[in-house]
């Protein structure tokens, strides 16, 4: 008899950039979107974005800040009616973050260990068999290391099995579902833009601040 794997997908994009002067965002945000049927809502994605084409728009892939706002508003929608996805949302006000993290590899780390730290509460009741973490693709190779250094003895307390990976949400629509909802975020602290946020439901819209004491220090 096959047994069927049975896994959960979290996929983690950023919006913001990791630009400490005066001319960075204020904000830094980092979405990770859980996923418990990753092929239906890839395919539900895929499904808009050849409606889309059909109408005229010329559309490769979903980005919430450079899609047009007659797309956004399709794409909120769809999203906020995928019932087998949840969402945590961390974000810091780049101000406060250490001298020592103000470079990608630190932000990255700090944000992926508390995401790692998160998932330990929010999967506990989860049934699975194993998870798989999605990050986009920021980091350079040699920085990879130091942020799975970080990362992996937090996942380990999940006593279930993990994978990590990184890749372009480019690539991946459940990475652009990701997008959108860390853009919804962004775009309420950076512009005190709230209707993208106001169009997701509260299983979407879960977010942590991080920007005191806890991205002070590396550990």
């Amino acid at each position: 008899e096959e047994i069927l794997l049975t896994s959960i997908f979290v996929f983690i994009d950023e919006s913001g950039n990791f630009d400490f002067s005066s001319s960075g965002t204020n904000h830094f945000v980092m979405a990770a979107v859980t996923c418990r049927d990753p092929v239906s809502t890839a395919s539900e994605m895929l499904k808009l974005k050849y409606e889309l084409m059909a109408q005229g728009v010329d559309l490769a892939r979903f980005h919430a800040s450079e899609d047009k706002q007659s797309t956004r508003d399709r794409v909120f929608p769809l999203i906020a009616r995928m019932e087998s996805i949840s969402a945590d949302t961390l974000w810091i006000d780049k101000h406060y973050v250490a001298p020592a993290l103000q470079h990608t590899a630190g932000i990255y780390s700090a944000f992926g260990g508390a995401i790692a730290t998160l998932l330990l509460t929010t999967l506990t009741e989860e049934s699975y068999d194993e998870v798989i973490l999605v990050f986009d693709k920021a980091l350079k190779n040699s920085d990879e290391k130091a942020f799975l250094s970080e990362v992996k003895p937090r996942l380990r307390k999940l006593n279930q099995p993990f994978k990590i990976y990184f890749q372009s949400v480019k690539l991946d629509f459940n990475g652009q579902v990701a997008d959108y909802i860390a853009w919804a975020h962004y775009v309420s602290l950076e512009k005190d833009e709230i209707r993208p946020l106001g169009e997701l439901p509260m299983r979407l819209t879960k977010q942590v601040n991080l920007s005191s004491a806890s991205l002070h220090r590396s550990d």
